[in-house]
């Protein structure tokens, strides 16, 4: 669990942690001056920079990047500060300076998303958050412009209190600025737990090595293929393999004979775990050992599969869960064969019935220590086994 929640921290990164140290400087800015502004806002963003390399790891480089913005738009701001200015532009320039990056972000977003991607790892959590931070960015380029045009109105208004209502748009934007940083820490927080609550799938790249997350249903339904660790465990006796007919609401197999214990290893979880939790949540063994025999990979119709494959002949009984199954059955080695092509079995039992034979498991009938089976129970906690 403690990993999840720090994957889905990494998915869903606060987005208002990469403007809060320019935040602040604008409000220092705007009621003590540049000189207190730089003060407090230069060390909270060093501090925020080994608060994200010790808490989120993965994209340090990511929140580095917007660490050297605020610098440079600190920098042109005292720069622009030394320059004779109109009288409608004087007190709000740092204002002005952080609207023009932000426009310069607006207009080359493609560019810039090219860029991310180029000097940061292709990431999945990535993708949300660069979406989260232009959500954000638009947020603020609205609140600047409102600024920016009210002081400008009021400047050039005869308007006897002018200097009590720029007084007050003052406060304005500064009680602006509070409710958004509030909002989005309390929006993140309460979508963080929404996200935990929900099971979530390990991306794994070719090699077995997790790269990222994806809820469950996102990823069957998106048209993207990912490639997500599963468990599959064959069950034998007598020379005889134990299936499943898979109902046909089934997301991946429907109406398929299958393998009897199968599932996807969740975010967080090890193998022997996600073996575990199966077995549990089917109903099918009181006791139960099992031993590793091969990892393979296959494309399905909705996603790509890094496959650990376990056989088991220690047996005590047998109560399928039926809200998972159709139907059960013991097959025959014949009986599969002359099958195998009816189109009546998944595609990953038609590969592991290849690997079963070449194991020599059917043909001895048995898998404890007389079997050609060398390899041991897989006991490799939170890392995923390369091939």
């Amino acid at each position: 669990m403690k990993k999840l929640r720090k994957q889905i921290k990494e998915s869903f990164f606060n987005p208002i942690l990469h403007f809060l140290p320019l935040l602040l400087f604008l409000v220092l800015d705007e009621f003590y001056g540049m000189n207190t502004a730089w003060e407090i806002a230069f060390p909270i963003a060093l501090l925020l920079v080994f608060y994200v390399y010790y808490v989120f790891n993965q994209i340090f480089i990511w929140h580095l990047i917007f660490t050297f913005l605020f610098m440079g738009v600190g920098l042109v701001t005292s720069i622009v500060y030394l320059l004779p200015l109109p009288f409608y532009l004087q007190n709000f320039e740092d204002k002005v300076v952080v609207l023009a990056f932000i426009l310069v972000f607006l207009l080359f977003k493609k560019q810039i998303q090219r860029t991310i991607s180029r000097i940061m790892p292709r990431l999945i959590p990535m993708s949300n958050n660069f979406n989260e931070l232009y959500r954000v960015i638009w947020t603020l380029f609205f609140v600047l412009l409102f600024f920016i045009s009210a002081n400008l109105l009021l400047k050039f208004s005869e308007n006897t209190q002018t200097k009590l209502y720029l007084e007050l748009l003052k406060y304005i934007f500064v009680g602006i600025v509070i409710f958004l940083i509030i909002y989005e820490i309390l929006r993140v927080q309460i979508i963080r737990g929404k996200l935990v609550r929900e099971e979530w799938w390990p991306i794994v790249s070719d090699q077995g090595k997790i790269i990222g997350s994806i809820q469950y249903l996102t990823s069957l339904l998106d048209e993207k293929k990912y490639m997500h660790p599963i468990v599959r465990v064959l069950l034998l006796e007598r020379n005889m393999i134990f299936l499943q007919k898979r109902t046909t609401e089934d997301l991946i197999f429907p109406g398929l004979w299958d393998t009897a214990i199968s599932n996807h290893v969740r975010m967080g979880e090890n193998i022997e775990q996600c073996i575990d939790r199966t077995v549990y949540e089917h109903s099918i063994l009181n006791k139960f050992k099992y031993m590793y025999l091969a990892n393979y990979t296959h494309e399905t119709k909705n996603e790509l599969h890094y496959a650990f494959l376990f056989v088991s002949c220690q047996l005590a009984e047998l109560n399928p869960n039926s809200a998972f199954v159709e139907n059960t059955k013991w097959w025959t080695q014949q009986q599969i064969e002359e099958n195998l092509e009816t189109g009546i079995f998944s595609e990953n039992f038609k590969i592991e019935f290849d690997l079963l034979k070449r194991s020599g498991l059917l043909e001895t009938g048995k898998c404890e220590c007389a079997c050609r089976l060398k390899e041991v129970i897989y006991q490799q906690p939170n890392i995923i086994k390369k091939k």
